[in-house]
């Protein structure tokens, strides 16, 4: 799953509760671009902390994912 992490429209907790709706998908962040890098690791702890490595992560940069 793709799942908003930031944006102006965007509580992480809604983000949260749609991600948790979807049991069992793997979850990797988008809309990430306004965040810093700080921000960005706030978010991966948060959600890392809350679904389990097991379900999200974020890509390294320039990898390629397939379905």
């Amino acid at each position: 799953m793709l799942l908003p992490v930031a944006a102006p429209w965007l509580k992480l907790a809604e983000a949260i509760d749609f991600a948790r709706a979807h049991a069992g998908a793997t979850v990797l962040p988008i809309h990430d671009g306004i965040l810093s890098p700080g921000g960005r690791q706030l978010v991966d702890n948060v959600l890392t902390a809350v679904l389990g490595a097991d379900r999200y992560r974020r890509p390294a940069e320039g990898e390629t994912l397939t379905c």
